[in-house]
C-alpha cells in the first residue's frame, strides 16, 4: 500500500513541474510602426459622369423628349401613388374595371329582357284564359292537398307512430352501432 502511494505522489510531482517547465512565453503582438506624418493618402475616387456639375455643360448632346412620358406630376392613384400608363397594376385595375361594367351592363340587360318577357307571357295567358273562359283554381287545388298541421296534430302523429310502429327490438341496427 505504501508504494502505491509514494507512485500517486511522484505522478503529481511529475506533472506540476513537466507543466511549470514546458509552457512556452506568450507571444507578443509587434508594436505599431510609427506613423509618418508626411504620407498622403490615396486620390479620392472618381464621382459618376455628370454629378459633380449638375448645369448642362457636361451634356455633349441634346436630349429628346421622350414620346408617352409622364408629366412631373404624374398619374396619381386613390392613396396618391404614382402610376405611370403602362404598368403591370395599371393595366391590370383597367382590365378589371371594364370586365366588371360589362357583367354590369350584361346583368341590366338579361333583368330587362326578362321582366319584358315575363311581361309577355302574363298578357298571352291572360288572352288564352279570357279565349277559354277558364277559371283559375290552381291555387285553390293546391293549398288543398297539404293540409296543415297544428302542434298539438304533431305532437299525436308522433305518439301514433312510436304505438303503431314496429317495437324497438325488431328495428333494423346498423353493424358499426354499438350496443
Amino acid at each position: 500500500m505504501d508504494s502505491s502511494i509514494w507512485v500517486i505522489v511522484l505522478f503529481a510531482i511529475m506533472a506540476i513541474l513537466s507543466d511549470k517547465l514546458g509552457k512556452k512565453p506568450p507571444k507578443r503582438m509587434p508594436p505599431f510602426p510609427p506613423r509618418d506624418v508626411d504620407r498622403t493618402l490615396p486620390p479620392p475616387m472618381p464621382e459618376p459622369w455628370g454629378k459633380a456639375e449638375r448645369g448642362e455643360k457636361n451634356v455633349p448632346f441634346e436630349i429628346p423628349d421622350i414620346k408617352g412620358a409622364p408629366l412631373p406630376q404624374g398619374m396619381t392613384d386613390e392613396g396618391g401613388i404614382y402610376r405611370e400608363p403602362g404598368t403591370k397594376m395599371q393595366d391590370m385595375l383597367e382590365a378589371y374595371r371594364e370586365e366588371m361594367a360589362d357583367k354590369a351592363r350584361a346583368a341590366a340587360y338579361e333583368a330587362q329582357r326578362r321582366a319584358e318577357e315575363t311581361a309577355i307571357r302574363a298578357e298571352e295567358e291572360a288572352g288564352y284564359a279570357q279565349q277559354a273562359g277558364l277559371a283559375k283554381k290552381k291555387t285553390a287545388r293546391r293549398a288543398a292537398i297539404l293540409p296543415q298541421f297544428t302542434p298539438d296534430q304533431v305532437q299525436q302523429a308522433v305518439v301514433m307512430a312510436e304505438i303503431l310502429g314496429r317495437p324497438k327490438a325488431y328495428r333494423h341496427h346498423s353493424p358499426y352501432r354499438r350496443r
